[in-house]
């Protein structure tokens, strides 16, 4: 989720929060002035600036609530407790944008909780009593998600909201200490300055952890398991005798666009095509950028690790006369490279070409060699004849170029360690695990780098599948 959009979900909740707050009021008013003021004849005054606090505390907790229960579906899959550190440890092997922003939106979410409540209730101006208050709201939310199954149980999620409370306490303190001359005394200064322990803490934290993952050359691999999968409910038996030589591994390293190069090459598609971008509708997310033509005939998704794109031209597969035109099939491979070629994609030479439906035709590489580089994966496209040309386009092929050397572990060394559940896997069933064979495969890693992988083929409880442990030495 884009910051955007995090802003317009927030601003969302905001108004409702808002005409909560003012219904709420209406009621309040009515209350006070024809009941308590004309019926009962009461004299106390309404405290406006008490009356603005709890405006503002309801169009907060709307804006929370609503994030954190209402902007989500009712899945059942969701409904799961997650261990402590389980998002920290996913968002450090994908290290996306989008991972680390959720995290500390948790942090930030709270803070202005323990920023507000002392304000207007004083009994709560004890740390400790605001503490427990941030962790008990924190958890009544994971409880409401994990039994409406609108979410999962995090305890993460616990942690960073209980210790953005801290945060946003110590800053109140601070507030009042400089606003208020009681609380000016060198004893409640040194207090005050241990109660700011918590924001530096956690800068120091996130300091360290971004400081070791710009300093470390490669990225994280994507196949590195988050949780042991409990080596009790898992049987292993392996058909083949694996190599124990430990050997030198290549690794690749694959562009990385950046968002201009991106529009850039969206541009030169668009061009191709003879028409051009149309930039009130270009978005640029975390991973991927969405370009659209001017005409809207034309749509374009680019990854920005490796430039793989998704191509769909609505032209063709939804044309104004609502009759869908049928692929061509039969066509040949010089034809579709010559079609492809036609809107600037160019398909290296030696990637295997084959039909997989009437009218789609694919290439397939694996490791293939091309110009000094090697060339992995697949595209796929849909052919619509000479004069409609290409519909639909998912070209997910990666080029790689020789980056060094590094130390690998043994075929042997990776088994052992699905045998003591060391892998990628979700769930707490039992597995009866059958491995056949095994195999090198590459995968990117966080950083752009094409690391290699030992891919197991192998059955669990009686279903094909494939596990991947990383080859690269740690």
């Amino acid at each position: 989720m884009r910051v955007s959009d995090l802003i317009y979900l927030a601003s969302r909740y905001f108004k409702m929060g808002i005409v909560a707050a003012l219904f709420i009021m209406f009621c309040i008013f009515t209350g006070y002035f024809l009941i308590y003021r004309k019926l009962l004849n009461g004299q106390k005054k309404i405290i406006w600036k008490k009356f603005l606090w709890y405006g503002i505390l309801i169009c907060y907790l709307c804006v929370v609530l609503g994030a954190t229960l209402f902007s989500r579906g009712d899945y059942w899959y969701n409904s799961r407790i997650v261990p402590l550190f389980y998002s920290y440890k996913e968002a450090w092997i994908h290290f996306s944008d989008s991972a680390w922003r959720n995290i500390i939106l948790n942090f930030c979410m709270f803070i202005p909780l323990g920023l507000w409540l002392p304000l207007g209730i004083k009994w709560l101006r004890s740390f400790w009593k605001m503490y427990l208050v941030g962790f008990g709201f924190s958890f009544l939310i994971e409880c409401i998600q994990l039994f409406l199954k609108r979410g999962i149980f995090e305890l993460d999620d616990i942690m960073g909201n209980t210790v953005g409370t801290m945060i946003g306490y110590g800053l109140s303190a601070m507030g009042l200490f400089f606003v208020s001359r009681k609380e000016r005394k060198a004893s409640n200064a040194v207090f005050v300055m241990l109660l700011q322990l918590p924001l530096l803490f956690t800068c120091a934290v996130f300091g360290m952890i971004f400081w070791k993952y710009n300093t470390q050359e490669l990225g994280n691999n994507p196949y590195r398991y988050i949780e042991t999968y409990d080596s009790a409910r898992i049987h292993v038996t392996g058909n083949s005798a694996f190599r124990t030589e430990e050997p030198e591994l290549a690794v690749y390293q694959v562009e990385t666009l950046t968002v201009e190069a991106a529009k850039g090459k969206g541009e030169q598609i668009f061009e191709a095509l003879g028409t051009s971008a149309d930039a009130s509708r270009t978005d640029v997310y975390d991973e991927t950028i969405v370009m659209w033509s001017e005409a809207g005939n034309y749509s374009l998704w680019i990854d920005y690790q490796g430039g793989t794109l998704e191509f769909t031209s609505f032209d063709v597969l939804y044309p104004d006369d609502q009759v869908r035109p049928e692929p061509v099939a039969g066509a040949d491979e010089a034809v579709i490279r010559n079609a492809l070629c036609a809107i600037g994609i160019e398909v290296p030479e030696g990637a295997d070409f084959s039909k997989s439906e009437p009218g789609t035709y694919r290439f397939d590489a694996v490791m293939t060699e091309a110009d000094g580089a090697i060339v992995s994966g697949t595209l796929m496209c849909q052919y619509y004849g000479e004069e409609k040309g290409i519909g639909k386009i998912s070209n997910s092929l990666i080029t790689g170029t020789p980056y060094r050397t590094c130390a690998a572990i043994s075929e042997q060394e990776a088994y052992e360690k699905i045998v003591h559940g060391e892998f990628a896997y979700m769930g707490d069933a039992f597995l009866e695990i059958q491995v056949e064979s095994c195999s090198l495969a590459y995968s990117l890693d966080s950083k752009g780098y094409y690391q290699p992988n030992y891919a197991f083929a192998c059955t669990i409880n009686g279903e094909e599948s494939q596990i991947m442990i990383p080859a690269v030495r740690n």
